[in-house]
C-alpha cells in the first residue's frame, strides 16, 4: 500500500498548509494587536521604574513591575504558544514522512518477495518504524534506483528527526552542532539557538553553557524551535516536494520493473 501510502501523505501535507496559513494570520494579528498595547505603554513603565530604582522606592517599583505584566503577558504566552505550534507541526511532518520510508520499505519486500526481510522487520519486529534503516533497504532493494538519502531533503529529514526525537521524548532543548543550524535555518528558518555548550571537562557541570559564544562551525549548541511561525511555510512546502520526488521516483521504478499501478497500490501488511 505503499502509493496509496504517498497518496495519502501528499494529501495531509497540502491540508496542513492551510492550516498554517491560518495559524499565521492569526497569529500575526494578535501579536500586533498586544505588541501595539505594549508599545503604548512601555515607555511610561520604563520611566516610572527608572525613578524607582534612583529613588531606591523598592516597594514602588514591586508595583510598577506587577502592573506592567499585565502587558507583557499576553504577548509572552503568545510566542509560547508559538512555539508549541511549530512543535506539533514539526512532529507532524516528521512522522508522515517517517511512516511513508517504511511503507514503502514494505510493499517492496512484497513486490520483490523478499521473505527474509519481511520476517527479519515487519514479522519479528513489532511496529518496525526506523526510517533511517527502510531507506537504506529500500536502496538495497532497487539496487540503488530509490536512494532516498541521496536526496537534497534527506539532510533536512535528519535533522528533524533529531527534533522530533527530543521533543517527543518531553524534551523540547536539544543539542546540535552550530553548522547543522545554521545550514538547516538556511532552509527551513525554525531553530532558536539558546546557548553554546560548555565542552570544558573541568567546568561543563558548573557551568554548561558559555558565557562567549565561539560560534565555531562545530560547536554544539542548546537549541529549541523559534517563538514565531515564519518557518512553517518553508517546511510544508519543503516536505512536500520531497514526497512528490519520492512517489516519481518510485513510479518511474515500478514502470521499468513492470509493476502495475494495481500493484504499487495493492501491498498491505
Amino acid at each position: 500500500m505503499s502509493l496509496m501510502r504517498i497518496n495519502h501523505v501528499r494529501n495531509e501535507i497540502t491540508k496542513l498548509e492551510a492550516v498554517i496559513s491560518n495559524l499565521t494570520k492569526n497569529y500575526h494579528v494578535n501579536f500586533k494587536e498586544y505588541d501595539s498595547q505594549l508599545q503604548g505603554v512601555e515607555g511610561f513603565f520604563n520611566e516610572k521604574m527608572k525613578e524607582a530604582q534612583n529613588s531606591q522606592n523598592w516597594d514602588t517599583l514591586y508595583d510598577i513591575n506587577t502592573k506592567k505584566s499585565i502587558y507583557t503577558q499576553p504577548l509572552e504566552h503568545l510566542e509560547s504558544l508559538a512555539k508549541f505550534q511549530n512543535e506539533l507541526m514539526l512532529v507532524k511532518h516528521t512522522a508522515l514522512i517517517e511512516n511513508m520510508i517504511v511503507k514503502i520499505f514494505w510493499c517492496l519486500t512484497c513486490l520483490l518477495k523478499k521473505e527474509e526481510y519481511k520476517n527479519k522487520y515487519f514479522i519479528e519486529i513489532n511496529n518496525f518504524s526506523d526510517s533511517f534503516e527502510a531507506a537504506s533497504k529500500i536502496s538495497e532493494l532497487t539496487d540503488g534506483t530509490i536512494n532516498l538519502k541521496k536526496t537534497k531533503f534527506w539532510y533536512l529529514y535528519e535533522t528533524l528527526k533529531t527534533i522530533r526525537n527530543s521533543i517527543a521524548h518531553g524534551d523540547p532543548l536539544f543539542e546540535m552542532s552550530y553548522r547543522r543550524a545554521m545550514k538547516f535555518n538556511a532552509e527551513i528558518d525554525i531553530i532558536y539557538l539558546s546557548s553554546e555548550k560548555n565542552r570544558c571537562e573541568h567546568t561543563k557541570d558548573i557551568y554548561p553553557s558559555l558565557l562567549h559564544p565561539t560560534k565555531e562551525k562545530k560547536s554544539i549548541w542548546f537549541c529549541c524551535l523559534k517563538s514565531d511561525l515564519s518557518g512553517l511555510n518553508k517546511l510544508n512546502s519543503r516536505c512536500l516536494i520531497f514526497v512528490e520526488e519520492v512517489r516519481n521516483i518510485y513510479l518511474e521504478y515500478g514502470a521499468q520493473n513492470g509493476f502495475s499501478t494495481h500493484q504499487l497500490y495493492g501491498c498491505r501488511p
